[in-house]
């Protein structure tokens, strides 16, 4: 007898959301996984789960207990332990795998690129006013800071420890427009922005309005999907891979 089709949709992106919601009025049965509890984006629209496995070991026990036939990877473009993860455990259990990732923004100068949130904070100069977008858990990376005052956006208040002396969180939720991040960054007298390149438009307005503004920007690049893994760079794409299995 063929085994009934389960998705596992590892969510954490907008597009996760598209997925989940065409497949939840679709024959498909689906269940999601998410590193983090969203703030942007609401629940979605099949039974999810916070977990993050700890190794491909654990995903593999994780797909035969669920009944796993295929993986669609809709994480966050800087998730890429879990993609590397939910690969290796797809590979080894005989499953598809395709990971989902919107096209990557091209960065020209005088934008420039960093390989990491350590080198981007190794070159802020001293008395720097930084306005950060690369979240919450990356904070302990900009020590030691030398700049004068890091800006760090959040999605919301939370429970989480307090930041360090250096750091300022700044709330506040998508979508922004270019003249909205214009006027935050005039208003808190920035001279740097440093982001990550997730890609896609929502997220584009604060690059825009630095250039603009003559702030300077360093961009984080986004780690590369899994080695040799399907790419898909649309929700769409995704769905009608999953509906051709």
């Amino acid at each position: 007898m063929t085994r009934k089709p389960r998705i596992l949709l590892i969510a954490g992106s907008a597009e996760a959301h598209d997925v989940a919601s065409a497949l939840s009025g679709s024959n498909l049965s689906a269940q999601a996984i998410l590193r983090r509890v969203e703030r942007s984006f609401g629940p979605l629209s099949v039974p999810s789960q916070i977990w993050t496995p700890d190794g491909s070991a654990q995903m593999q026990r994780y797909l035969a207990d669920n009944g796993i036939t295929a993986i669609c990877d809709a994480g966050h473009g800087f998730d890429a332990d879990v993609s590397l993860i939910a690969e290796d455990a797809a590979r080894w259990s005989g499953l598809p795998y395709a990971r989902l990732l919107r096209p990557a923004w091209t960065i020209k100068p005088p934008a420039e690129r960093a390989v990491s949130v350590a080198q981007a904070a190794a070159m802020i100069p001293i008395g720097a006013r930084v306005f950060a977008a690369t979240g919450r858990g990356t904070i302990d990376e900009y020590a030691p800071f030398t700049g004068r005052k890091l800006f760090l956006r959040q999605a919301r208040a939370g429970t989480r420890n307090p930041l360090p002396g250096f750091a300022e969180a700044v709330y506040g939720g998508p979508p922004y427009t270019r003249a909205q991040e214009a006027a935050l960054f005039s208003r808190l007298d920035v001279d740097t922005l440093v982001c990550r390149n997730v890609g896609g438009e929502p997220s584009r307005p604060k690059l825009d309005a630095a250039l603009e503004l003559g702030v300077r920007a360093i961009v984080i690049d986004r780690p590369p999907p899994p080695e040799g893994a399907r790419q898909l760079a649309t929700a769409r794409a995704a769905v009608a891979w999953l509906n051709a299995l």
